[in-house]
């Protein structure tokens, strides 16, 4: 019997950015530019990296990358900015006790966390802005002899600190045919990562889930339901086995970026999915259950 696999991920769409380029070419200063073709050739190279830009909050001259992936395609794998990724083995519902044997992200480097921690991407920020040289050093106002330079560089990539996620598991009996056995397994884990060139100033994204799983051998099945609440913003899906089973998508609610209000106001999902189960892996249950 293959485990079920539960992924939460919180994602920035590339629908909510643009191409760097975009955010100069339509304007005055840029048609004034002395290096265009140059400015032009190293805003086009970071495009490549298949993530459009948003403007940093606050600042004239910072942008920062989207995911590598639009809103609706969800059969892929995909870059993001806060994930738990849980691996369950249905055999163990009623008897699991050890976090590690249910998250198993991997370590980045030494300064972040190994098994039971957040899994977050790394966070990418260019610096990109067109330059006024005044002609007269003393002339405050724009003249037609002064020079324009496009100015673009990656200021560099980071990752969030990869704390260590809150996690809870307990089991319990919920039905009377079980013998005096447990048959539900309830895993609560909750996580929370901030943006690495703000922190600690801007406020973090978080979610939390609760995971219980029903081991239901009379009806052949085993019932899963999820809850839990995310941030307004940004995007977020969960999937179990593949499949996605519920999205969240910020621009259906007028957010084009991340601002204190959407990151301190929280939603709250709830989704039900049920395995079915042969004659087979009932049997292979109760077996299992007799192991324990």
């Amino acid at each position: 019997m293959f485990p079920l696999s539960v992924k939460f991920q919180a994602f920035i769409p590339k629908s909510l950015g643009k191409p760097l380029l975009s955010y100069f070419e339509n304007t005055t200063r840029f048609r004034l530019l002395d290096n265009k073709e140059e400015f032009i050739r190293k805003l086009r190279g970071f495009n490549i990296q298949k993530h459009t830009w948003l403007p940093e909050p606050g600042s004239l001259s910072n942008y920062y990358a989207t995911d590598d992936v639009e809103m609706f395609n969800h059969h892929s794998e995909h870059t993001t900015r806060l994930a738990i990724n849980a691996e369950i083995d249905l055999t163990k519902i009623g008897n699991y006790s050890f976090e590690s044997e249910i998250f198993r992200h991997d370590k980045h480097n030494f300064k972040y966390g190994g098994a039971n921690s957040q899994h977050s991407g790394l966070s990418h920020q260019v610096k990109a802005y067109i330059k006024r040289i005044p002609f007269y050093d003393d002339m405050p106002r724009a003249s037609d002899k002064d020079v324009y330079v496009g100015v673009c560089r990656e200021l560099h990539s980071d990752r969030s600190d990869e704390k260590p996620l809150d996690i809870s598991i307990s089991n319990s009996k919920r039905h009377f045919f079980s013998n005096g056995e447990n048959d539900t397994t309830t895993i609560k884990v909750s996580a929370s990562a901030g943006y690495p060139f703000a922190e600690p100033f801007s406020p973090n994204i978080d979610f939390e889930l609760e995971i219980e799983l029903f081991k239901n051998l009379s009806n052949k099945s085993i019932d899963v339901q999820i809850k839990g609440w995310h941030n307004d913003f940004p995007a977020y899906e969960l999937i179990i086995d593949d499949n996605v089973v519920y999205t969240h998508n910020p621009s259906d609610y007028g957010y084009t970026g991340p601002g204190f209000g959407n990151l301190t106001k929280s939603r709250d999902f709830y989704k039900t999915h049920t395995i079915s189960l042969n004659d087979w892996e009932v049997r292979d249950l109760k077996e299992k259950k007799t192991r324990w």
